[in-house]
């Protein structure tokens, strides 16, 4: 028995809190991994599609922009969801075998967590470079530029998709936060990061 009255304490409370359930914790961790695993191939079908349509304009469109442009935007759709797959691939809560499922499930929290706090570096920046070169492209096109909206619209379109990745990384900071505060829970209940 330990006289230290912060360990005292803390045993009390968490006796007074109480664990939760096995089977609940389990519930957790099995819903987590399937959230995860449904959001990736979301990404993954996303990225198939961004894959095909800069393919097509690859092949359609005559303008320098847009075809280097759209070889970057096709080479950062296959970065992503390699990155994506390596940074937060969904863990089966079975594989962690002897390791505890609360661990498991605080370990995977913390590894989606790193990867939403990162999202800006390694999944939204690669495609820049090819959507700046194919939007570029439109002002050098000289059919697109005679059916195409005035040039002031166009620029409101590039400030519009800036908006667009600011308000995705915010979402992801957000749902960083999220996971922090059930890390911070899962800590709370077991007396600490493991």
């Amino acid at each position: 028995m330990s006289h230290d009255p912060a360990k005292q304490a803390w045993q009390a409370s968490v006796e007074i809190a109480g664990t939760p359930q096995l089977e609940e914790v389990q519930k957790d961790a099995d819903k987590f991994f399937r959230a995860i695993r449904r959001r990736n191939m979301i990404e993954y079908v996303a990225c198939a599609v961004v894959i095909v349509a800069f393919t097509i304009h690859l092949f359609t469109l005559t303008n320098i922009f847009h075809r280097i442009g759209s070889v970057l935007v096709i080479m950062a759709a296959l970065y992503a969801p390699w990155q994506l797959h390596r940074r937060a691939s969904a863990v089966r809560p079975e594989a962690a075998q002897a390791m505890p499922t609360h661990l498991h499930l605080r370990c995977q929290l913390v590894r989606q967590r790193d990867a939403l706090n990162g999202i800006l570096w390694w999944y939204v920046l690669p495609f820049f470079p090819g959507l700046v070169l194919f939007f570029l492209g439109q002002g050098y096109d000289q059919e697109i530029n005679a059916a195409g909206p005035p040039i002031w619209m166009r620029w409101l379109i590039f400030a519009g998709m800036f908006a667009v990745v600011g308000f995705i990384v915010w979402l992801n900071k957000m749902g960083a936060q999220k996971l922090q505060k059930r890390i911070d829970d899962i800590d709370a209940l077991t007396g600490g990061s493991e």
